[in-house]
């Protein structure tokens, strides 16, 4: 705060107060901080949004990969897919079951998007082994 002094020969009292310099600097750091501020809250809530679409894509994965070692059939090689709702989002999950060297065990590999997303892109990719073992395989 700079004083304003009185006009020579006059008896105004001293008065205190901030210049328009004072105010236009004082303006430009808070429209600095606030600006700040909200490219982080910004970011902070694509990673939350990202987490959680990570975290329900995960979580249809598990549930398919679930259902097929829950099977009493040992899975046949191939592909299937199929739409799932999910935290209000449709899930579409691409199971595709390959053999391996072994001929007891069967490689299960599952890949889920959202079925709303323009650009298509793999949430998550969910990778496991199935025995033969106490299975019914079909001839």
């Amino acid at each position: 705060m700079t004083p304003v002094k009185a006009a020579a020969g006059g008896s105004r009292p001293v008065q205190y107060g901030f210049t328009l310099l004072e105010m236009l600097v004082a303006v430009t750091v808070l429209a600095l901080a606030l600006t700040a501020i909200i490219s982080g809250g910004s970011s902070y809530a694509r990673s939350a949004s990202s987490l959680r679409d990570k975290t329900l894509a995960l979580w249809v994965a598990r549930n398919r990969l679930a259902e097929i070692e829950l099977l009493p059939v040992w899975p046949q090689t191939g592909t299937s897919n199929d739409d799932v709702t999910m935290g209000g989002d449709t899930w579409t999950w691409r199971v595709d079951v390959e053999g391996t060297q072994d001929p007891t065990l069967r490689r299960v590999n599952i890949d889920v998007e959202k079925k709303s997303d323009a650009q298509k892109h793999n949430y998550i990719e969910l990778s496991t082994f199935l025995s033969s073992t106490g299975r019914q395989t079909q001839q």
